[in-house]
């Protein structure tokens, strides 16, 4: 009786521990479900590789398009003075006579062959136009001042050289940020300073 009780308890402990060591065993259908997460995030990830790879090259494209403006125009390119790396800041040679706001006729041109280059390489991009002014006047004339040449040449990118609305911004910098510092009034000098601005901004989806 007494083997038979050892046997009985050996017969147990083995059966338990194979019940412990099922525990650790993943069912088929769990299998299946990993099997399908992990093909579902290499999918996700080759759509985002193909995605970042066309947009590098709409931003490429885009930037040889800039920089033909750079050699036809005197346009100038860069990615300074932004606070994230997400776009590209242009400054293009268009300026304005002295405390005036109108778009002058010599510079349209160059906003048409603008608007065609962001159109035309990254047209969903968010473009914001900077107007300035030189120190002649009060802060408050020149804040003005900036908003309404910055708005006037957003409206003629919209108007006139065919540039989605929704896609353009414009705001005022006033006399800030001067090219030639303290140059003011009608002379040459003082025109460095009354220009516009444009910040490309192309994170985001492009579709």
């Amino acid at each position: 009786m007494g083997k038979m009780r050892g046997w009985s308890a050996a017969l147990a402990l083995v059966i338990a521990l194979g019940m412990s060591g099922c525990t650790h065993l993943t069912h088929k259908w769990e299998f299946d479900a990993h099997v399908a997460d992990v093909a579902g995030m290499q999918s996700q990830i080759n759509a985002n590789t193909a995605g970042l790879a066309a947009t590098q090259s709409e931003l490429a494209d885009l930037r040889r398009r800039l920089a033909q403006l750079e050699e036809d125009f005197g346009a100038h390119v860069s990615d300074e003075d932004l606070h994230c790396p997400c776009g590209l800041v242009v400054a293009l040679p268009v300026h304005f006579d002295f405390d005036s706001d109108e778009v002058r006729p010599v510079d349209e041109p160059l906003l048409d062959a603008f608007s065609a280059a962001v159109m035309g390489s990254y047209p969903n991009a968010i473009v914001t136009v900077g107007g300035y002014t030189d120190p002649a006047g009060s802060v408050a004339h020149n804040a003005a001042l900036a908003q309404r040449r910055a708005d006037n040449v957003r409206d003629y990118l919209v108007t006139t050289a065919g540039m989605g609305g929704d896609n353009l911004r414009s705001v005022s910098f006033g006399e800030a940020r001067q090219v030639n510092p303290g140059a003011q009034g009608p002379g040459q000098s003082g025109i460095e300073n009354r220009r516009v601005t444009f910040t490309i901004e192309y994170s985001g989806s492009t579709n």
